[in-house]
C-alpha cells in the first residue's frame, strides 16, 4: 500500500511502499517519458528562420518557430514543416523517438529544406 505523508507549513513530502504491488508499477510508454524528458531535440542548420509544427498521438498540434543556429526541445512524434523555402510544401518528418535529433537543413539549388538525423550534416550547396 503506498501512503503519503505531507507536513504543512513545510517543503516535506515522502511517500513510503509498504506492500509493494508489482501492478502499481510499469515502464513508461516513448510518448510518456517524452513529456518527462522533454522529447526530441531540432536544430536549425538551414540559414534561415523555420517555422513548423510538432504532435503526436498525445501532443496537440503547435507552431514553433526556430531562429538560425538556435536549436529547441520539442514533444511528440512528428514535424510538420514546408520543405520549400520559396513556396509552401507540407511535408510530415519519419516518426521520431523522444532521444532524437534532427536538423533542419538546406540541399540542392538551396531552396530545398529538409530535415536530417544526427548533429552533423553535409554542408548546403554553395557554402
Amino acid at each position: 500500500m503506498l501512503k503519503t505523508t505531507y507536513k504543512t507549513g513545510k517543503d516535506v513530502f515522502s511517500i513510503r511502499f509498504d506492500d509493494l504491488d508489482q501492478n502499481c508499477l510499469s515502464e513508461l510508454s516513448s510518448n510518456e517519458a517524452s513529456e518527462i524528458i522533454g522529447g526530441f531535440t531540432i536544430n536549425n542548420d538551414s540559414g534561415s528562420t523555420r517555422s513548423f509544427y510538432t504532435f503526436g498521438e498525445f501532443v496537440s498540434p503547435k507552431r514553433h518557430v526556430l531562429q538560425p543556429e538556435q536549436s529547441g526541445t520539442y514533444n511528440g512524434e512528428y514535424i510538420l514543416y514546408s520543405s520549400s523555402s520559396s513556396t509552401f510544401e507540407p511535408t510530415l518528418s519519419d516518426e521520431l523517438a523522444p532521444t532524437d535529433i534532427v536538423s533542419f537543413g538546406l540541399q540542392g539549388d538551396g531552396d530545398t529544406v529538409y530535415i536530417g538525423s544526427g548533429a552533423i550534416l553535409a554542408a548546403p550547396s554553395g557554402s
